[in-house]
This record gives structure tokens, C-alpha cells and sequence, in this order.
């Protein structure tokens, strides 16, 4: 039987780092020691203005570089770089586009800086088009059609993972180039989990995130990539199951995954509330939380980190599935590149 871990893929994580301060010198060798050959990196907060993220990102770049054992991709000869063959690359995405403003010449200007994926709208509507959360989806701004055009002028990816519906139909039609769904999950599959415990109440902000059959297949057929959320799955067979749910919606060359390292946050902040709430953190669910001798959290029983990505364990769990190796390979990072290759300038 063939070995997927001695094939040693390349493993792409595309929402590895979902704000700025989420990319550590610690997560980092951590995505080498899973074998993760490229991170997505949201380099700002989500709702940082155009300073603020000139400088967040800035300060991603340099991070990156004094690692040793990382690098900035920047283009495609970065992916085909020899040198980098031992390394972990950094790909500098904003969720929002809210620090362009209503100027091209911002989004210029910060492709100029290094940014490669970019997102159409967040939750609220942008110069660009509507987020998820808007009442009445009217697609494309003006700005927003120019902006694409850019993107595919310039080789940054689109991410539509928090663009409205409409918004995010009216780029697959634009675009000359694959889109992605950097972290998303197929709408229908949040729709049957609403009667479930610990559901109530955030439904409707996930269930509106989440991507509908007809824009996952939309986008496929352009040759895009959607990278299921490990975050909403809640288990590894769940998360085994929402990938079994797209591959058999468009097949395995447009099926990709993501898993967020944010658990870090929930301990500092549960360390910070901690002396003035007595008892808080030490319950979720009425299950006691463990914290790491480091910054990070033990991954909770009921959420999937980074290390879900492992060989040992996707990968196994992928075979026993019966997928094959070169399905596994496409997958956990070869769809990815594939459209990284197709879409970074050369």
C-alpha cells in the first residue's frame, strides 16, 4: 500500500494565523513540525484602518524573516525555490478590505507591500461589495469590479469566505482567475446542526458565513477552492465528513483545507479575566480546560486546531476513508498550489 506520509506532501493551511499577533516564532515551528509548507496569514485585525495595518503587516514581514525557517511568498518562483523546500512560507492576506478604502491606489499600494489574498467585504459591507451579514446583498460595487480586476492584474487571490452571496457570484464571474474560499463550510451543513445544543443563538452569523451549493460549485467550476473551517466541525470525523460533503459536490480538485491556531488568545484573555472572575475559564461545557506549559491552550475535545493537519492524523483518517494518495495530495495543500501558481505573478 502506498504511504501519503513518506510521499510527504505539501501541506497548505490557508487561515493558519487569523489576525496578526496569531503568528508566533512558536506556530511557526509548529507548521514545520506538522509538515505545513505554507500558512495564511491575516496580517491586520479585522477591522484595522489603513495605518494600523500598514503596520500590522509590516510587522508580520519582519517576523517572518528572523524566523530562519520561513519566508514571505511573494511569487511563484518563491514556491518553486529550492532553498525553500525545508521552510514554512507566509501568505499575507486581509479578511477586509476595509484598509483600502475607496482609493485602487491603497490596494496598490498594499499589493505593493506583499499582500496576496484578499477579501471582498467581512461581516459589514465594504467599499467593495456586501459582507455576510448585510439584509440586502447588491453585489459588486464599482470599486469592487475594478478591484478584482486588479487582484488578477497584480496575482493576489480573492477569498470569498465572508462575502456576501451575490458579492461573492458577481467575482467568480469577473475574475480571470480561480477564487478561494479561504475557511468556510458549506451552508446546507450548518443548516442541519441548528437544532444542536450550543447552536442557539449563533446560527445565523455562521449559517450566512457559510457557503451555498450553488457558489461552492459556481466557483469550482472556474477551478477555485474551497478550504473547509475545522473550527465548525467540532471532531475529526466531522471535519472527515464536511470534506466527504465537498469532494462529492465538485470533486477532490477543489477541496482544501484550514485550521486556525487562536486558542492562544482564549488563554490569555481567560489568564487576563481570570483574578477578577473567580472561576472563569475553568468550564466549558462543565469540561475543565488544560492549559500548556507555553502560550497555547490544549486543543479543547470539542475544537480542531493545527494539529489536526498532521500526517498522523488527517492523513490517516483521510485513507481510512478510501481516499486515495493522490486525492490526499490535492487536498491538503495541492489545490492550493495549484491556484497559487495559476494566480502569483511570476
Amino acid at each position: 500500500m502506498d504511504s501519503v506520509v513518506n510521499a510527504k506532501p505539501m501541506v497548505v493551511n490557508t487561515i493558519c494565523a487569523a489576525v496578526y499577533f496569531d503568528l508566533t516564532d512558536a506556530l511557526l515551528d509548529e507548521c514545520l513540525s506538522l509538515g505545513v509548507g505554507i500558512v495564511g496569514c491575516t496580517a491586520n485585525i479585522g477591522w484595522d484602518d489603513t495605518l494600523e495595518s500598514m503596520e500590522n503587516l509590516q510587522s508580520v514581514k519582519e517576523l517572518t524573516r528572523r524566523h530562519g525557517k520561513a519566508y514571505v511568498v511573494q511569487s511563484k518562483v518563491d514556491l518553486e525555490n529550492s532553498q525553500n523546500g525545508d521552510k514554512v512560507g507566509v501568505l499575507l492576506g486581509f479578511q477586509n478590505p476595509k484598509p483600502m478604502s475607496d482609493s485602487i491606489h491603497f490596494l496598490e499600494a498594499f499589493i505593493d507591500m506583499g499582500l496576496r489574498c484578499c477579501s471582498l467585504g467581512f461581516k459589514d459591507n465594504s467599499y467593495y461589495g456586501c459582507g455576510f451579514s448585510s439584509p440586502v446583498d447588491t453585489g459588486l460595487s464599482v470599486i469592487g469590479q475594478l478591484a478584482v480586476k486588479t487582484m488578477n492584474r497584480r496575482g493576489v487571490l480573492i477569498d470569498l469566505s465572508h462575502a456576501g452571496d451575490k458579492t461573492a457570484m458577481d467575482a467568480v464571474e469577473l475574475s480571470e482567475y480561480p477564487v478561494i474560499f479561504s475557511h468556510s463550510t458549506p451552508r446546507s451543513l450548518i443548516t442541519q446542526r441548528k437544532g444542536e445544543p450550543g447552536w442557539a443563538g449563533v446560527t445565523f452569523d455562521f449559517e450566512r458565513r457559510a457557503a451555498p451549493d450553488e457558489l461552492i460549485k459556481a466557483a469550482a467550476a472556474k477551478g477555485g477552492v474551497i478550504c473547509t473551517d475545522s473550527r465548525l466541525a467540532g471532531s475529526l470525523s466531522t471535519f472527515i465528513d464536511h470534506i466527504d460533503y465537498l469532494t462529492q459536490l465538485v470533486g477532490t480538485d477543489h477541496v482544501g483545507v484550514s485550521a486556525q491556531d487562536d486558542w492562544h488568545r482564549t488563554a490569555n484573555d481567560v489568564r487576563r479575566a481570570q483574578p477578577y472572575l473567580p472561576g472563569y475559564g475553568t468550564v466549558a461545557g462543565n469540561k475543565k480546560r488544560e492549559y500548556s506549559t507555553d502560550y497555547r491552550i490544549y486543543r479543547m475535545e470539542d475544537q480542531l486546531g493545527p494539529q489536526v493537519l498532521h500526517a498522523d492524523v488527517l492523513f490517516s483518517a483521510l485513507r481510512a476513508k478510501n481516499y486515495s494518495a493522490d486525492d490526499i495530495r490535492r487536498i491538503t495543500g495541492g489545490n492550493m498550489l495549484r491556484v497559487l501558481k495559476q494566480t502569483l505573478p511570476d
